[in-house]
């Protein structure tokens, strides 16, 4: 069970479980309305216009042993679910996004905690829900589902569905139950494309095969397969 706070207007919902982990349950999730300094990847900001939803999960339970790098695609599992009960169709972009119609709807951001060792797990989660516009700069880039289905969301009633589909998700992982990958796989939005990424410091352009099941990025290049753990993965000609 989740143990929920709401804030009105917060830096950042990832830095305020970082800060505050070690007095906080397992599960407990902050939801802000609005974030001044929202986290992307790779030190990105995550633009709020205070129609999005943004929120982070903190884990601090059963960590040890669990292939982490599935979370990510997890959580993408999980949303993806809940928008398919919504009456929408999205795609997983290998390993944080969710897009719609090419554009990006949902941001997926995972920190961790070190203290001698693994303290905490935190999921950061932007979903543009009720944006009824971007700027220009990512107007080509960006979705909401506001301008999907034409409708408006209540924040907490839509991240309660997310919830609900997620504790079921997660405690299955937990147990070592990986078939939610089947999902993922059958949503993935990179598969067949050609893919720009730099692999050990060189540039490289591939073609995406898939996904395995413990979480890695199927390319070829050059005639042979590469397996891919993390990193940046921009297509061509489409957002990065």
């Amino acid at each position: 069970m989740f143990k929920y706070k709401l804030f009105e207007e917060i830096d950042s919902t990832n830095t305020y479980l970082k800060n505050n982990y070690s007095t906080l349950e397992d599960k407990t999730v902050i939801q802000a309305l609005h974030q001044t300094s929202g986290k992307g990847r790779r030190g990105r900001t995550w633009l709020d216009q205070g129609s999005s939803l943004m929120f982070s999960i903190l884990l601090k339970e059963k960590l040890e042993g669990q292939n982490l790098e599935l979370l990510p695609l997890l959580v993408g599992k999980s949303m993806v679910s809940t928008l398919i009960k919504e009456g929408v169709d999205a795609k997983i972009k290998w390993p944080n996004d969710i897009l719609i119609n090419d554009k990006k709807l949902v941001g997926i951001l995972l920190e961790s905690v070190f203290q001698d060792k693994l303290e905490a797990l935190i999921i950061g989660v932007g979903i543009n829900l009720n944006d009824e516009s971007f700027p220009l700069d990512i107007s080509d880039k960006a979705i909401s589902l506001s301008q999907v289905t034409k409708r408006k969301y209540d924040k907490k009633e839509f991240l309660d569905k997310f919830l609900n589909e997620f504790e079921k998700d997660y405690e299955s992982y937990l147990k070592g139950d990986y078939s939610f990958m089947e999902v993922v796989s059958s949503h993935s939005y990179l598969d067949g494309k050609k893919i720009y990424l730099n692999y050990y410091g060189e540039d490289k352009h591939v073609v995406c095969k898939g996904i395995k099941d413990d979480g890695k990025l199927i390319v070829v290049d050059d005639g042979k397969e590469l397996y891919l753990n993390s990193g940046e993965v921009t297509l061509e000609k489409n957002y990065s």
